[in-house]
C-alpha cells in the first residue's frame, strides 16, 4: 500500500492529526508532499507556530522517501489512495490531480473553522474565477470538522432559512472527523492534583476571578504546561473559532477533567465528539462552574477524571486514522490495511 498525503504545507491540526497517525502505523507506505517538516524530530519547537508547536509537532523519525516526479507517478497511478489534508489550501493540487482521483482512491478532509465546505464560502464567492471550481464533497468521502446546521446552509448560498435547512439532508459523502492527540502525550497514570485550576485559562470570565491566571499563551515550554495540567483539578476549555480544539484533549490526556463552557450548545455532527455528563463539565458561567465543581464529591470527581483519561484514549491520531480508514472501506469496498 502505497500513500500519498497532499500536505498544505502549513499547520493544520486536523491534517496533522491524520498525518502523524498514517506515519505512526506506517512511516515508509505514506508519502507527505510536500514533507511536512514541521512534524519530524529535526523540527525545532518554534514560538511563532499557532499553539507554540505543543502536542503534534516534532515527533516523527525522518525516514527518507522519495518525493520526486509525484505529478507523474499519479497519473500512473502509483498510489493506492491519495489524501488531501486540507482541501481548501490544496485544492490546487486536488484540481491538477482530479483526472487520476476517483472515488476508490481519494479521501477529502477539511480541518477548516468555517463551517462551509469546499468551495461554497465568501472567499471563492466573492472571485469569480473560482465559481467554476468542481466540487469534493459529491465525488469524494468528505471529512468535515466544523459541521454545522450552516454547512447545509452554504450549500444553498445562505439563502434558506435555518428552520428549512434543518429538513434537508446532509451530502451521503460527508462524514464528521475531529483533531486527535499522539499516544504518547497521555500520562499513563493519573497524578495527584494540588489545585483547582491551571494558570492558563482561556474563558476570559472564569480567568477573571482566579488570580494568576493568563487568557493568552502561559507557557513557553510544553513540558511545563503539561506540569502544570497534571497537577490541575480541572481545566478550562472553549468554543473559540471553530467547536474542536487541541486544548481539549491536552486537558484530558494529562488527567484534568474538561470544563467546556456552553457544551451543550454544539451540534452532534461537530466536534469534539463524546464529551459529555461522564466526563466532562458543561457551564454556562464562572458562577455555575463553581456552583457545579463545589457540588462533586471525592467519588464524582474521580468518575469525571477517569472517564475524561478513558475518552482520550479513544481519540488519539491513530484511532482517528483507523477510523477514517474503517469508514472508507465501508463506503468503497476498498480495504486499505497499513502497518
Amino acid at each position: 500500500m502505497r500513500i500519498l498525503f497532499v500536505y498544505p504545507n502549513c499547520p493544520d491540526y486536523l491534517s496533522d492529526t491524520v498525518l502523524h497517525g498514517l506515519k505512526s502505523l506506517a512511516p515508509e507506505q505514506v508519502i507527505d508532499f510536500p514533507k511536512a517538516e514541521i512534524l519530524y524530530q529535526n523540527f525545532h519547537q518554534s514560538q511563532h507556530i499557532y499553539g507554540r508547536g505543543f502536542t503534534l509537532y516534532g515527533l516523527l523519525p525522518d525516514v527518507a522517501l522519495d518525493r520526486t516526479g509525484i505529478y507523474e507517478k499519479v497519473q500512473q497511478g502509483k498510489f493506492e489512495l491519495i489524501i488531501f489534508g486540507d482541501i481548501h489550501r490544496c485544492f490546487g493540487t486536488f484540481v491538477q490531480f482530479l483526472p487520476y482521483l476517483n472515488f476508490q482512491n481519494t479521501i477529502i478532509l477539511d480541518g477548516s473553522d468555517s463551517p462551509a465546505l469546499y468551495p461554497y464560502s465568501g472567499h471563492y464567492w466573492r472571485r469569480p474565477y473560482f465559481w467554476f471550481l468542481p466540487q469534493a464533497h459529491s465525488q469524494f468521502l468528505y471529512f468535515k470538522r466544523e459541521w454545522t446546521l450552516d454547512t447545509i446552509r452554504y450549500l444553498y448560498y445562505r439563502l434558506l432559512p435555518s428552520s428549512l435547512c434543518q429538513l434537508i439532508s446532509p451530502p451521503p459523502n460527508l462524514r464528521s472527523v475531529s483533531f486527535g492527540i499522539p499516544a504518547e502525550k497521555i500520562i499513563t497514570e493519573l497524578p495527584i492534583k494540588q489545585k483547582l485550576f491551571p494558570q492558563h485559562i482561556v474563558d476570559r470570565e472564569v480567568a477573571a476571578q482566579i488570580p494568576g491566571s493568563q487568557t493568552t499563551y502561559a507557557f513557553a515550554d510544553e513540558q511545563a504546561y503539561y506540569n502544570d495540567l497534571q497537577i490541575s483539578k480541572f481545566g478550562i476549555t472553549t468554543k473559540r473559532s471553530g467547536w474542536d480544539c487541541l486544548r481539549h484533549y491536552e486537558i484530558a490526556a494529562n488527567g484534568a477533567v474538561p470544563c467546556f463552557r456552553d457544551l451543550e450548545l454544539k451540534p452532534a455532527t461537530c466536534a469534539p465528539h463524546g464529551l459529555n455528563q461522564t466526563n466532562s463539565i458543561s457551564y454556562r458561567n464562572y458562577g455555575d462552574l463553581i456552583e457545579k465543581i463545589t457540588a462533586l464529591s471525592d467519588r464524582d470527581y474521580q468518575q469525571l477524571q477517569q472517564g475524561a483519561w478513558a475518552w482520550v484514549q479513544q481519540h488519539t491520531t491513530v484511532v482517528k486514522v483507523q477510523a477514517i480508514l474503517q469508514e472508507f472501506s465501508d463506503r468503497t469496498g476498498v480495504n486499505i490495511a497499513i502497518g
